[in-house]
């Protein structure tokens, strides 16, 4: 298996999108327990894009931003932050600090602030911002969790009742299976299984599949045999949430709409920009037909393919 470093940001998007709620749970329950759920939660991304678009900060990652209520009937701001780098960044905590005070200082409202550190450096895991100059002393703590620390805690993941169990173990298996795509292959059907056993709704296992289609990807001869493993298993289990020839029409359908509405713009496109835009995983391509719009120039779409590298096992 050729190992490139997988994009995670647009999966881990879209599961906090889904399971907002319940990754606070499983990471957070302290602050969990203090939430108002009763109450709903609005997510306010745009009002973050609006304090980090001129941030110059490295590289952006996943970020959501939403309104909740405490219990005591208190409106607070809660900043998730998900580190999926995978490296050691020496300015990380400043970054952190910036967003937490831009956001009060712009909005005037409380914020808390969460990181979910989905790298495998073991004892990487900054929580502090401080800083001191000439006796004035300045100090963020947040609120952190890491993913390397549910290695040891497999059995735990299988039996959890929250969804968010399966997220953490998908991304963690991702790790161990790169050079290894046929115990991927395995692995991911058994977790395929056991969503249909678990008694999670429909929305929640189509939400979960995608995460493990993304997350867990395969070559494409053992993609198809695992397309077929699954039509037994959806048979086993008079299920059919969605298909392999749904899923494969979906993304075909994406690629298309992203070819045609490219070249009405840009005219042709070159052979290894065609071969990387159909490679994209599909919520890839569903985010490159949302982006593509604002591109004023055929080297804007290839700095954007740059920045959202194929997962591991894809290639050109």
């Amino acid at each position: 298996m050729n190992v490139n470093q997988a994009d995670y940001d647009s999966p881990w998007k879209e599961i906090l999108d889904i399971f907002f709620e319940a990754a606070f749970e499983f990471f957070f329950p302290a602050a969990h327990e203090q939430i108002d759920w009763s109450r709903g939660y609005e997510f306010l991304d745009k009002e973050l894009q609006k304090i980090t678009a001129d941030a110059a900060l490295g590289r952006r990652v996943v970020d959501k931003l939403a309104k909740v209520w405490l219990k005591n009937g208190t409106e607070l701001w809660v900043l998730v932050h998900v580190e999926v780098q995978g490296q050691r960044e020496t300015n990380f905590a400043e970054r952190i600090y910036v967003y937490h005070s831009r956001l009060f200082n712009r909005f005037n409202a409380p914020v808390a602030t969460f990181v979910i550190f989905t790298d495998e450096e073991e004892h990487w895991r900054p929580a502090v911002y401080e800083t001191e100059l000439l006796g004035t002393e300045l100090r963020l703590k947040f609120v952190t969790a890491k993913l390397t620390d549910y290695r040891q805690r497999l059995d735990e993941l299988e039996q959890s009742a929250n969804p968010f169990a399966v997220v953490v173990q998908a991304h963690l298996i991702a790790q161990q299976t790169r050079d290894d795509a046929r115990a991927r292959m395995q692995l991911r059907l058994a977790m395929t299984r056991r969503l249909y056993q678990r008694g999670f709704s429909k929305q929640q296992i189509i939400g979960l599949f995608r995460f493990l289609d993304w997350v867990l990807t395969l070559p494409e001869e053992l993609s198809d045999e695992f397309d077929e493993q699954l039509t037994v298993i959806e048979e086993e289990q008079k299920m059919e949430y969605i298909t392999s020839t749904e899923r494969r029409g979906m993304k075909k359908e994406a690629v298309n709409i992203a070819f045609r509405l490219l070249q009405q713009r840009f005219g042709a496109l070159d052979e290894a920009t065609q071969s990387h835009i159909r490679a994209l995983p599909l919520t890839q391509a569903e985010e490159l037909i949302d982006s593509l719009l604002s591109f004023s120039s055929l080297a804007e779409l290839k700095t954007w393919l740059q920045q959202h590298p194929l997962p591991a096992t894809a290639t050109v």
